[in-house]
């Protein structure tokens, strides 16, 4: 693995900021959330980082924004549970970048690190305790756009929780199928769900896996994996024509699958093995070419972003069954143009962001929690640097992150 420090003047000013805190600490306690909008158009990426508003959820980009990540092509963000670092992947350069938040919600950039045990990475997920991230890359070693073969899975491994450096574990590297999209970490069971776009799986292309204290992951029953060939493929569940992303519950029972080309979502219960099985009354329409969804933290709604409807739609997720239902109050809310990211800030848990790759804005969209009908944040859509393609919010610490348990 090769890594590289960023500048120590960025790591005094994390020190200078956090002796300052006192001053600036009622200011931002109207700020209740910070997010941050990757966006791949520069010739190396950028990160949007705004202010969310606490009353009314408008954003305020900081002064220090964009931040350029060196790298090219930022295509997936993620951050720790405690919002105290960020993940940024970068699909041409292989490249994952680590950032700390500052308490003024300022991005300090940390480190970066190469993708390990393949290439052209595309997708990760931090583990909600913290410890591992998980990295979908495009091909295995071995393999490249020159000669096209099937992807991996890369583990690394998180220093703490106040120190956000990553390690990787080459060893525990698992190859899977061809055009693995889409990878999400179980809240409270140690379950790993993988979507992919492999003609040679037809239609059974979400992959589950367990992992263990170190981070290795074992293939759930249902699951089974090529032998890392051009010509292998893997197998898993039940997904649909085009799986383009999966999410889960934050409380570990139920998973969906959003189905870009035939404008779907799947859902699924997860039971104590972690097998997901089908809910009988899947699949629900969405709008057209779902790219991305995400559940509230609270569980009790589903919202898919439609890339080419230029919309979200709006479920509420049955809590005993899984089951979705379209939300009578606003089953679709207009955003901006090719909307292909979207996330809950998860303070409040009532604010939502879409980046929107082809008109290069963030729309702010509110929730009302009594019925998961959806309606514009003031002065939305916020301007964003070219092509935004990935999306996350984390917690001003000054206010409380939204948690349910199972």
């Amino acid at each position: 693995m090769k890594w590289s420090k960023f500048g120590r003047n960025a790591l005094a000013t994390v020190v200078s900021l956090g002796m300052g805190l006192g001053i600036t600490a009622c200011s931002r306690d109207y700020v209740v959330a910070f997010l941050y909008v990757a966006s791949s158009g520069s010739s190396t990426g950028l990160i949007n980082a705004y202010e969310v508003d606490y009353q009314v959820g408008a954003l305020v980009q900081m002064p220090t924004s964009p931040v350029d990540t060196g790298f090219r092509n930022p295509v997936a963000i993620s951050a720790t549970s405690n919002g105290k670092f960020v993940y940024v992947v970068h699909r041409d350069d292989s490249k994952i970048v680590e950032y700390a938040v500052g308490t003024d919600g300022k991005l300090y950039g940390q480190n970066s690190y190469d993708a390990i045990g393949g290439t052209y990475p595309v997708a990760l997920s931090v583990t909600p305790d913290n410890k591992f991230v998980y990295v979908l890359n495009t091909y295995q070693s071995g393999f490249s756009p020159a000669s096209v073969g099937p992807g991996s899975i890369s583990v690394f491994k998180i220093a703490s929780d106040t120190d956000g450096s990553l390690t990787a574990q080459p060893s525990l590297t698992v190859k899977i199928g061809f055009n693995p999209v889409g990878v999400v970490t179980s809240a409270y069971n140690n379950f790993v769900y993988v979507v992919e776009q492999d003609s040679n799986a037809g239609s059974k292309n979400l992959l589950g896996f367990s992992h263990d204290a170190n981070g290795a992951l074992t293939t759930l029953a249902g699951t089974t994996l090529g032998a890392g060939t051009a010509t292998s493929f893997t197998s898993g569940y039940y997904s649909g024509v085009t799986a383009s992303s999966v999410v889960e519950d934050p409380r570990s029972r139920f998973l969906y699958v959003t189905d870009r080309d035939s404008s779907q979502v799947i859902g699924y219960t997860l039971g104590s093995t972690g097998v997901p099985a089908l809910i009988s009354s899947s699949p629900w329409s969405t709008g057209l070419r779902p790219l991305a969804a995400t559940v509230d933290p609270r569980g009790f709604y589903l919202y898919v972003a439609n890339y080419s409807a230029n919309n979200v739609s709006a479920f509420v997720i049955d809590q005993a069954t899984g089951a979705l239902t379209g939300s009578a109050a606003s089953s679709s809310t207009l955003v901006g143009t090719g909307p292909q990211s979207i996330t809950i800030e998860p303070a409040l848990g009532k604010y939502m962001f879409t980046a929107n790759f082809l008109d290069n804005t963030t729309s702010g969209l509110q929730l009302d929690s009594h019925n998961g009908s959806l309606k514009n944040i003031q002065n939305t859509p916020f301007a964003t640097s070219s092509r935004p393609s990935a999306a996350v919010a984390v917690a001003n610490g000054a206010h409380a992150t939204q948690t349910v348990t199972p």
